[in-house]
């Protein structure tokens, strides 16, 4: 089943919510990459900080698989070094900005599944952005442990 169609253990349910969610965090991610400024205590840019933060997950899942199977430890059924490889190929494909950073990545794998963010970090609207999606938007923010340069009685 696996070779022929893609499938696995997981049943229909399951698979349909996975799709779901996955194109709902896609959504998110272009969301952010064009109404968000991520900087830096210090004010430097952080450019598409979705994309980094997938390539790095799935760069350390891989690390993770390969350390486990140096450790002849068994995983999940149908999660051979190589099949974990096909499903992080495809995943990269998803998203045209995540597929460009995996292809320029370089340096040592982090062992870490964590955002290395430094604290004080701040996300700042685009100048283009709608009044009605910043008003819209103050629990993404809240979720983050963000601030803003917009004054709080404009939100």
């Amino acid at each position: 089943m696996w070779n022929k169609f893609d499938r696995n253990n997981i049943s229909a349910d399951e698979r349909i919510a996975i799709c779901y969610t996955r194109g709902i965090a896609l959504s998110l991610f272009e969301w952010i990459r064009k109404w968000c400024i991520i900087k830096t205590p210090n004010g430097e840019i952080i450019d598409d900080l979705p994309s980094k933060y997938v390539v790095g997950l799935l760069d350390t899942l891989l690390l993770y698989k390969s350390k486990a199977d140096l450790r002849k430890l068994k995983g999940a059924p149908h999660c051979a070094a190589w099949m974990l490889k096909a499903q992080v190929s495809n995943v990269v494909k998803c998203d045209k900005s995540v597929g460009n950073l995996w292809k320029a990545k370089k340096g040592k794998t982090s062992d870490s599944l964590r955002m290395n963010l430094v604290e004080g970090c701040t996300v700042e609207w685009s100048e283009h952005i709608p009044l009605a999606i910043i008003k819209s938007s103050k629990l993404f923010l809240l979720l983050f442990y963000c601030q803003t340069d917009i004054p709080s009685e404009t939100v």
